[in-house]
C-alpha cells in the first residue's frame, strides 16, 4: 500500500471554500477528506481529534501550548485509515487557516504548523479572490455572524489596523511566498476564484492534478450565496449594532466557539460555554428576524460605498501585490479584473 498524497486546502474564505469542502473534496472517491465537509456534511470532521487539531491547535493555541507530537497522534488514525483503504489523497480544509481573525495566531504560524503536522511533500491549495470583491463578500458574511459596523468602518479597520487585520493576508504575494517557503514551490497550488466562474472544469482540474486524483468532477454546487436584498443586510446590521454577538464583540474571545466543542469536551472536560453556544444557535433565527422586519418596515439598502481616499490607498497596496504575484506565479490577473 502506497502512502496517499497529503493536502491542505487553506481557503481563502468567500472563495468557494464551502463548495470545495462539501461538493468536491467531501464527495471525491479518491479522497479521504478529513474535514471541514467530511462526507459532505457541512462543518464536520473525520473524528473529534481531527476537529480539535484543525479548529483549536492550528488556529488558536499560543506557542507555549502548541504540541506537535500530541497533534500528530490525533491525526495518525486518519492517515492510517486512508492508507489501509487505498485512498489516493488525504487532507484537511479550513478557510480560517488562510488569515488571522481576532485573537487567532498569526497566518505564518498556521502555515508552519500545517507543514510540521502534515510533513514534507504535502500539497497546499490556496484559492484567491480579487481583493475588493473578497472584502465585500467577507463583510456581508460577517454581518450574518453579528458584526454591526458600517462598510466604511469595516474597511477602515482593514486598512488602518493592517498590523493585525487580514489586509496583508490578501496581499497574495505574501501568501504565495509564505507557502512556497514552507511547502516548496512544487507543492503550492494557487488558483483564482474567478476562474471557477469562467471555466469550472479547468479550475477543478488544476486542483485535481495537484493532488493526483481523477478529474471526473467538473462542476460544483454553489454554497453561501449572497442575499439579493441589501435592505435585509442593513436591517441585520442595525440589529447587530443593537444586540452585539460573535463578530460584534470586542475580540476578547474566539469566534465560532461551537467549533471548539472537541477541545472543551475532551481536553478541558467542560461543556461549550452557554453564551457562545447560544450565539451560534441564534444566528439563523436572528437572520430570519431581520428578513421579517425588513418586510414589515423596509429600510434603505446597505451602503457599500468606499471613500475615495481609502479606495485609492488600498488599490495602490493591492495592485503592487498583484503585480508581484503575476511575476512569481505566472498568473494573468488582468483578465479577472484584479487591480494592477
Amino acid at each position: 500500500m502506497s502512502e496517499p498524497q497529503r493536502y491542505v486546502h487553506v481557503g481563502f474564505p468567500k472563495s468557494a471554500s464551502s463548495s470545495l469542502q462539501n461538493f468536491y473534496f467531501g464527495v471525491h472517491p479518491d479522497c479521504l477528506h478529513l474535514g471541514l465537509g467530511y462526507e459532505s456534511k457541512g462543518n464536520t470532521y473525520f473524528d473529534e481529534g481531527v476537529e480539535r487539531v484543525s479548529e483549536v491547535d492550528i488556529r488558536l493555541k499560543k506557542e507555549f501550548l502548541w504540541d506537535l507530537e500530541d497533534c500528530q497522534k490525533l491525526m495518525q488514525p486518519a492517515f492510517d485509515y486512508a492508507k489501509e483503504n487505498n485512498y489516493k489523497a488525504v487532507g484537511l480544509s479550513n478557510e480560517f487557516h488562510s488569515f488571522a481573525l481576532g485573537n487567532e495566531v498569526d497566518t505564518a504560524d498556521k502555515a508552519r504548523r500545517l507543514r510540521q503536522l502534515f510533513g514534507d511533500g504535502t500539497k497546499a491549495i490556496i484559492v484567491i479572490r480579487e481583493q475588493f470583491s473578497f472584502l465585500k463578500s467577507l463583510y456581508l458574511e460577517l454581518l450574518k455572524g453579528g458584526y454591526g459596523g458600517t462598510y466604511r468602518k469595516y474597511l477602515e479597520y482593514t486598512y488602518l489596523y493592517q498590523v493585525r487585520s487580514w489586509c496583508t493576508d490578501i496581499c497574495y504575494d505574501n501568501m504565495y511566498n509564505l507557502y512556497v517557503n514552507e511547502f516548496g514551490k512544487e507543492n503550492v497550488c494557487m488558483v483564482v476564484f474567478e476562474q471557477l466562474k469562467k471555466d469550472p472544469a479547468a479550475f477543478l482540474t488544476t486542483i485535481a492534478n495537484s493532488i493526483g486524483i481523477s478529474t471526473d468532477i467538473q462542476e460544483m454546487r454553489a454554497v453561501n450565496t449572497q442575499a439579493e436584498s441589501m435592505g435585509w443586510y442593513e436591517q441585520l446590521r442595525r440589529y447587530n449594532e443593537k444586540f452585539p454577538r460573535e463578530f460584534g464583540t470586542k475580540f476578547f474571545e474566539p469566534f465560532n466557539m461551537n467549533r471548539m466543542r472537541a477541545y472543551f469536551h475532551n481536553e478541558l472536560g467542560v461543556a461549550v460555554p452557554h453564551d457562545r453556544l447560544a450565539d451560534d444557535i441564534l444566528r439563523i433565527p436572528i437572520n430570519q428576524a431581520a428578513q421579517k422586519i425588513s418586510e414589515i418596515s423596509p429600510v434603505s439598502d446597505l451602503s457599500l460605498k468606499i471613500p475615495e481616499g481609502l479606495e485609492a490607498r488600498m488599490t495602490e497596496m493591492f495592485a503592487a501585490s498583484n503585480r508581484r504575484l503575476q511575476e512569481l506565479a505566472g498568473f494573468d490577473l488582468e483578465q479577472y479584473g484584479y487591480r494592477l
